[in-house]
């Protein structure tokens, strides 16, 4: 029973509903009032995921959550620097969740493909 559960769950319907509803989830948390105050820091967010695409190799394992990690910790240390103030876990999350976000719309925008213009 379980095996059939997780097959069903790792279907790419099911798979997408997830995606669809956390991406549902992150945009209605940014036109919050918690989520506004990190959307003015937004080109610090395009900042780090660049920076990042250019410290970590494409060839590193784990490339994706590597990236996004030393993204993350950029943004984070230059937020809390400019505010004197560190977010707390949730707000880490849904900022890392932003940050994902972010790094998304530049990739399809073909922002981080070009050679030289990263």
């Amino acid at each position: 029973m379980s095996s059939m559960i997780i097959s069903l769950l790792s279907t790419d319907a099911v798979i997408a509903l997830i995606v669809g509803a956390f991406v549902t989830y992150i945009v209605k948390w940014l036109a919050s009032k918690d989520g506004e105050k990190f959307k003015k820091y937004e080109g610090w967010a395009i900042t780090a995921v660049k920076a990042a695409e250019k410290a970590i190799p494409d060839d590193t394992g784990d490339k994706g959550a590597r990236k996004l990690d030393f993204a993350l910790r950029l943004f984070l240390a230059k937020y809390t620097k400019a505010t004197g103030v560190e977010p707390d876990a949730n707000a880490v999350g849904q900022i890392e969740s932003w940050v994902s976000e972010i790094h998304e719309m530049l990739e399809e925008a073909g922002v981080l493909g070009r050679k030289g213009g990263a």
